[in-house]
């Protein structure tokens, strides 16, 4: 097309009730008695449930997020382009009525017109967007997706909006019984839904008929990831006070960041010190999806949250474990909306989604029931290569291994991690010259990674092994592969993700943290159940791909050796041929200590001044005569007395974000004058 705009016409068309079509068509085509005569199949319903669906003839040029309108009034949100002819939906209203067969179509704002020299008359469609509540009335309350309050969760923020719609219905009742009478009054449509909702039934979620708070800022509820030319690199720290996570991987603003962790490892707790921990310096603004507790158990979670001052400055997104799957999944694509305003307008936001588990289950639900659909189905036009030939799903096209982003992958795996990229990739740090916000995803993901089972062995490079030898060798390395797979077979928790679908979201990600079984987990797949739960960073599975870019000054060198020092320790465990080697145990003393460093108790995030003090005095060698279960003990009197004693080295880390020398000399003093009242008494 030609670039010069001089040579177009550009003319936006409103296309009146066009968006309307598949209800208009309905009752244009009704029979006298009433009854719905056929609608044609050009688009339609193939499959719906569990508020999901699956659709053929949706407009292909559709962003995903567009707002979908089904002919029985229901209202839905285009997920996903499985195909040109086939596609994905969220089903936001009216899903009791909408079965397979029914038409569905895209809602168009408007049609542009757009008069090349060469090309002639192009039309192009600007479709309309699902939007969700993004303002700064989200702040301290707990919504739904559409930003209606939950009235079982006592926050001031709710309990304001609930008065406040109590008194509305009072007023609004009083003067239609008085102008209008009971008739009209019962007529009335119910308050308070979400101005994007047109439809009749409103969303499929409970919301009480109270007005939606946010609605002074929208945002696409599904948003396109943001452009790489206008990212820019991270390389500024997103401290939250959780020293382990901190010190290992550290959280760079606009990355991306996993909690790896089976049920009851203390994923939630470790979320709730990240919230804690990055606004006691920065103020940073936080979201937080909750999808796998209740409400009375949220409530309790969040009074942590609101005695530490954080919750005033935290906007929570609600749907209950029993909340169908798609209203789940609009609820975590809900909070990142929420973030994405906060970063589009320059500031600095963290999204903490707790879990990802919706994600990889609608894509699962989806995938089984496009199988389920059959191949004879599939063929009647759904699907069809570049030269509009009909082209069936099977296994064998399906494994074929096609370019995605640089890798070859089965078309399968191509398609599963686009769909997971939606979500991922909206985390972003814009450049300067579009407001240099960012905001961060901190997704918490129930399950484990791989156990690092090797690759198959290539015998033939073995030629000193008779054949005999290479096959019970063989043999035995598949039956040890095979336990190793059944172990982590029957590891996986009541809902906890797949192996598989956990390494494909570490691919994805900018890092991980992963988490160690608790020996007292409990027995529920929620943490809430039983109240915050300890947890411990595994240091050797937990990595960043952003480096050390996402430290402060302070903390780019102390916070590596960290890594390195304990990465030796390991590898003297793996190599000594003697347990009792002075060498192997000085190693296994000082990564205790290490360890015992990285301890926090729940709900007592860290500051920076602090961590870099923690750090500075293992690796200084200042607690090398401190038996390592008293190191915890030890680093607490230790900052007490630098408290008390010497307060400006921790002032002047807290301003300046560096340790300079004059700090490293008052630690030291501090420190050696601790040993000397400790070994004194």
């Amino acid at each position: 097309m030609n670039s010069v705009h001089s040579h177009r016409q550009y003319k936006l068309l409103p296309i009146g009730l066009s968006h309307k079509v598949p209800a208009l068509v309905a009752a244009l085509m009704a029979s006298p008695s009433g009854s719905k005569v056929a609608v044609a199949a050009a688009f339609q319903v193939l499959w719906c449930q569990d508020s999901l669906a699956i659709m053929t003839g949706i407009n292909p040029d559709a962003p995903i997020g567009t707002k979908l309108a089904f002919v029985s009034g229901g209202s839905g949100i285009l997920l996903w382009h499985r195909s040109d002819n086939l596609a994905f939906a969220i089903i936001a209203g009216g899903a009791s009525s909408i079965k397979p067969g029914d038409s569905v179509e895209c809602k168009i704002r408007g049609i542009l017109q757009v008069l090349d020299e060469t090309r002639g008359p192009i039309t192009r469609k600007e479709y309309e967007l699902m939007q969700a509540p993004a303002g700064d009335s989200l702040y301290g309350a707990v919504v739904n997706y559409i930003g209606q309050p939950i009235t079982e969760v006592d926050t001031p923020a709710n309990s304001a909006a609930v008065q406040k719609h109590k008194s509305k219905t009072a007023a609004v009742a009083a003067l239609n019984a008085q102008q209008q009478g009971e008739e009209q009054q019962q007529q009335l449509k119910r308050p308070g839904v979400m101005t994007s909702w047109e439809e009749d039934d409103g969303p499929d979620i409970a919301g009480h008929g109270i007005d939606a708070l946010g609605l002074e800022r929208l945002k696409p509820l599904i948003n396109q990831q943001v452009a790489m030319k206008n990212r820019d690199q991270i390389t500024e720290s997103l401290f939250t006070g959780v020293k382990a996570l901190d010190t290992l991987t550290p959280l760079g603003r606009g990355a991306s960041l996993l909690v790896i962790g089976p049920n009851g490892s203390g994923k939630t707790t470790l979320a709730l010190d990240a919230i804690q921990g990055c606004q006691k310096g920065a103020r940073i603004r936080c979201v937080l999806s909750s999808t796998t507790q209740t409400a009375e158990q949220l409530d309790r979670r969040l009074k942590v949250l609101e005695a530490a001052g954080c919750l005033d400055n935290t906007a929570v997104f609600f749907a209950p474990p029993d909340a169908t799957l798609g209203t789940r999944l609009a609820t975590v694509m809900a909070a990142a909306a929420a973030g994405e305003r906060i970063r589009d307008e320059g500031g600095h936001s963290l999204v903490v989604l707790d879990d990802l588990a919706p994600l990889s289950d609608a894509w699962d639900k989806l995938v089984l029931a496009l199988a389920d659909l059959g191949q004879e189905k599939l063929r009647e036009g759904l699907i069809k290569d570049e030269a509009g030939n009909d082209v069936a799903l099977s296994p064998q096209t399906e494994q074929e291994l096609v370019d995605y982003e640089g890798m070859l992958v089965s078309g399968a795996v191509a398609q599963r991690r686009g769909f997971f990229s939606i979500l991922f990739l909206r985390a972003a740090k814009l450049h300067s010259s579009f407001g240099g916000g960012s905001m961060s995803l901190l997704p918490l993901v129930p399950g484990r990674p791989a156990s690092g089972t090797k690759a198959q062995i290539d015998m033939s490079k073995y030629q000193t092994l008779s054949e005999e030898q290479k096959e019970k060798l063989s043999a035995m390395l598949e039956k040890k592969k095979a336990a190793e797979a059944a172990v982590m077979a029957l590891s996986v928790g009541p809902g906890e993700v797949k192996t598989e679908t956990v390494e494909e979201f570490i691919s994805i990600a900018d890092g991980q943290v992963v988490l160690e079984p608790s020996m007292n987990a409990p027995s529920t797949s929620s943490e809430a159940a039983v109240g915050p739960v300890p947890f411990s960073v595994n240091p050797k599975l937990s990595i960043t791909r952003v480096g050390s870019r996402a430290y402060y000054k302070a903390l780019e060198h102390l916070a590596p050796q960290i890594r390195l020092d304990l990465a030796q320790a390991e590898d003297a465990r793996k190599f000594a041929t003697n347990q009792d080697d002075p060498v192997l145990r000085r190693y296994e003393a000082y990564s205790q200590r290490i360890a015992a460093a990285l301890q926090q108790q729940p709900g007592e995030p860290v500051p920076l001044e602090e961590l870099v003090v923690i750090l500075f005095a293992i690796q200084s060698g200042l607690a090398d005569t401190v038996q390592p279960r008293d190191v915890s003990a030890f680093l607490a009197e230790g900052l007490d007395l630098l408290r008390r004693d010497n307060a400006k080295v921790l002032t002047d880390i807290a301003k300046s974000k560096q340790l300079t020398a004059a700090s490293e000399k008052g630690i030291t003093e501090t420190f050696k004058s601790l040993l000397q009242q400790r070994g004194s008494q």
